[in-house]
Parts: C-alpha cells; structure tokens; sequence
C-alpha cells in the first residue's frame, strides 16, 4: 500500500514539474519570426536591439560591442521563358510576396507595352518575349556572440539601480539574437520575333552568354592559337548582332542590395549585364545587409548579463517571506515586461491618434479652407489614400473630423489611463504591480489590472488612419 502511494505523490509531482517547466518554456524560450512583422521597411532589425512581442515594437539597441557570428549562403540562379498570359505567366514569377507592388505593376505594365505593339506593325507583324533572369541569396545563422557581446553601460546602470521597468521600456522585453536576410538580383529579358512562338535557339545562346561561359573559356585556355581566340571573338559579335536585330532589351532590378561604391547594376548589353552580376553578387555578401526575412527573439532574463545584474535570487514572493524559484522569477518577470509594454504602447496609440486627427484638422482648415468654407478650387477635390489604393472626397474627410470626434479620442485616451473618475485605470495598475514587485507578483493576480485586457482592442478608424494628414489627387470627384 505504502509504495502505491508514492507512487501517486510522484505521478503528481511530475505533473506539477511538466506544467511549470512548459510555462517557462512559453515565457522563455526563444521565438523566430518569419511573417510580414519583419518585412515592414520602415522599421530596423538590429542584432541585438531589444523587441517587444505584444507590441511588435522595436526599442532602443542595449548591448555593446556586437560580435556577429558567420552566417551561411543560400544561392540560386533562375532562368526562364515566361508569358504575359496562361501558365507561368510573369504574374505567377512577380508575386508580391517577392517584390514591391509598384515594381510589380510597373513592370507588367511596361511589357504588356510590347504586347499592345505587336498589333501595331504595319508592314511585318512582330511578336514579344520574354525570359527571366533572378539571383537570389539568401543568408542565415548571423547570430550575434552573446560570449563577447555584453550589456551595454547605459543600460547596465538602470538595472544595477533597480529600474527594470525603465530598462524594459527602453530595451523592451525581448532582444534580437539572430537575422536571417535575402538579396536578390532580377533582370526580365525581352526580344521580338517574327514567330509567336519563343526563339528558344536564340534564348539558349543568350544563357550561355550571362552565364560567361564562352568568355571563361577563352580565358582558362590561356592559349595563342588565333582560330580558337578568333572564333570565340565572331561568336560574340554574331551573338550582338543578333541581340540588335531583335531589338533585346533588359529590364533590372536589385532588392536588399549592400552599398558598394564601385559596383554599378546598370546593363545595356550582354557584357554589361554579366558585370552587374558579378557586383551584385559582391554587394549581397555583407552580413548586415539584405532584406529582413526572419529574426530571432530571445527574452533579456535570458542573456546571462542580465541575469547577473539584477540578482534575482534576492527576491522573495510578495506577503510571505519564502524565497522563489529562480524559474518562477524570470517567468513572472517576463509576462510582466510584456503587460507593461503592452500598456505603454496602447496608450501612445491613443494619444498619436487624438493628435493626427486634430492636425488633420488644422490642416485642412489651413489650406484649404477660408473663413470656415472650402476654396472654389478644393470643392470637388479627392484625397488618395496613404496606405493602399482609393480615395475619398474632401469633404466626407472634413465633416468626419467634427470636434466632439476629436475631444472623443483624447477622453478615451484619459479613460484608459486613469478611470472615467479619475482613480484608476492603468495607471493604477501600474502602480500596484510595481508597488508590491515585478519580481513578486503576476499582473493577472491584481484586480485593478483585470479591466485593462478587455480595454486594449484597437478600434481602427480607417479613415483618419488611411487619409491623414491629406494628400490631393490630381483627379476630381464626378
């Protein structure tokens, strides 16, 4: 009987073991991102800059001294006919998930140019093709050294003095360990026959002269021999003819590109392009450049530094005395960073809200306006929209702004923070959980904080949002 039930007391403790260490592993463990939240480009990934998961935010760089590990290379070369219509199509080659859009309609734009010509020819019919051409690079594991790279002494200071709320505020709760980024090299290729139907001879020898191999040849034989040299030499010049008398010409564009101030990636023919190629391919090569594609996110009671200046086996569970399980701190210690950024972030969200619409307002009462009515030239005037496709009139953005909807955003900002009487709100909150320690207690277990997780919803207002502050369309409404 005595072994049965010590055998249950160990069933139950292994349970209570699994859950704590799968709650630590949730809080803890290190995060990859790898969806549109690192491809926006106006924000900056940095190694080692701080990041903040609820928020999606990144704070200020608080390590020192980043040494980077040596990341590996992906590398891919793309050759291929393409159509403007049917399948594999330049649609299916340009998705948006690769390139900008405005490249993408920019480019299908200019070719379908070609197609509209190709009905134009009054003599001899021609018709245009199109071949595709992409390097791609892809780089990963630039990681930076955390066993060289320390914490930095601005920010070394607000820890030893026991700021963390200021330290997680301006390094976040998380840092950025590792970037994973991608170059890449595109040029479409478009000549004209008198066939609809592909050249697929001429398409090959034009493979064969970007890929240089002619070229190579004729330097890796290292021979005198005039027929050999003499024979490569009319190969290349029969080949330019060719390209002249299809009138080829090359579209290029380069994303994620390192600077190089020696590279040009301007082509205007065969020997041109292979030289963009090959300066393109150098310019990828630095660590630090690219386009984002994925980051790793590792919370700061993790890094070893922190650990040893905030000196987290002092702290003791709040009310009792009896001393936590270093686990236990740096599990209530992160979901608390988190909250707290998560409160900051929402409020200036608030406020950045309440001010843009009221300079909306201004502004549209100071320029297009006079003695509280439109201009006679701003009457039937539209406004394009600043993130995507679309407009709207003038003056449905004008009455939109009343001053109840402005005062409206700035109440609701003073409701979040402090109560609709004044003596609560986040703020409270806020003070309570760093009053009995960011250490001691999770924010869940006090309840002046429980109303704030239903209060942080952000009701867009797409409107104000999309077209603030204005920008005229050169059309007017009908």
């Amino acid at each position: 009987m005595i072994p049965i039930l010590k055998n249950i007391k160990l069933s139950r403790l292994t349970v209570i073991l699994i859950i704590i260490m799968n709650a630590l592993y949730i809080q803890g463990a290190p995060v990859v991102i790898e969806d549109n939240r690192v491809s926006d480009l106006a924000a900056t990934p940095v190694l080692g800059r701080g990041y903040t998961i609820s928020t999606n935010t990144y704070q200020s760089t608080c390590l020192k001294d980043v040494k980077i590990t040596d990341p590996s290379y992906d590398f891919t070369y793309f050759f291929k006919s393409i159509e403007m219509e049917g399948e594999g199509t330049l649609d299916d080659v340009l998705n948006t998930r690769t390139f900008t859009e405005t490249f993408r309609n920019e480019l299908i734009k200019r070719l379908s140019k070609n197609k509209e010509k190709e009905a134009e020819s009054g003599v001899r019919r021609y018709y245009y093709h199109n071949v595709f051409v992409e390097i791609n690079l892809h780089s990963y594991y630039a990681s930076l050294d955390e066993s060289t790279t320390g914490m930095s002494e601005s920010a070394s200071k607000l820890i030893s003095n026991g700021d963390l709320p200021g330290f997680f505020s301006s390094c976040g709760s998380y840092y950025v360990r590792s970037i994973g980024r991608r170059a890449r090299f595109i040029s479409v290729f478009t000549y004209k026959t008198e066939d609809n139907k592909p050249d697929k001879k001429f398409e090959n020898d034009l493979e064969t002269q970007i890929k240089g191999f002619g070229q190579t040849l004729k330097e890796a034989t290292n021979v005198t021999k005039d027929a050999l040299l003499t024979s490569l030499d009319f190969a290349k010049r029969d080949f330019s003819k060719e390209c002249s008398k299809k009138e080829l010409t090359i579209t290029t564009a380069a994303f994620g590109m390192g600077k190089n101030e020696n590279a040009t990636l301007i082509s205007y023919d065969i020997d041109t392009f292979r030289t963009s190629i090959a300066e393109a391919f150098l310019a990828m090569q630095n660590p630090r450049t690219g386009k984002v594609s994925t980051i790793e996110v590792v919370p700061w009671v993790e890094n070893t530094d922190f650990q040893a200046l905030t000196k987290l086996d002092k702290y003791t569970e709040s009310g009792t005395g009896q001393e936590l399980m270093m686990y236990e701190k740096k599990q209530i210690l992160s979901s608390n960073a988190e909250f707290l950024a998560e409160i900051e972030r929402f409020d200036r969200t608030l406020m950045n809200r309440y001010y843009k619409a009221m300079l909306c307002r201004k502004y549209i009462d100071t320029n297009y306006k006079n003695n509280g009515l439109f201009k006679t030239e701003y009457i039937d005037r539209l406004v394009l929209n600043n993130k995507g496709s679309g407009t709207i009139s003038l003056s449905v953005l004008d009455a939109l702004l009343t001053d109840d909807k402005i005062e409206g955003f700035f109440n609701r900002e003073q409701s979040y923070m402090y109560g609709a009487d004044g003596n609560g709100g986040a703020s409270k909150c806020m003070k309570e959980l760093l009053g009995k320690g960011i250490f001691r207690v999770r924010y869940k277990e006090i309840q002046s904080c429980e109303p704030l997780l239903k209060k942080m919803v952000n009701e867009e207002e797409e409107t104000i949002e999309n077209y603030c502050l204005p920008v005229l369309s050169d059309s007017k409404k009908k």
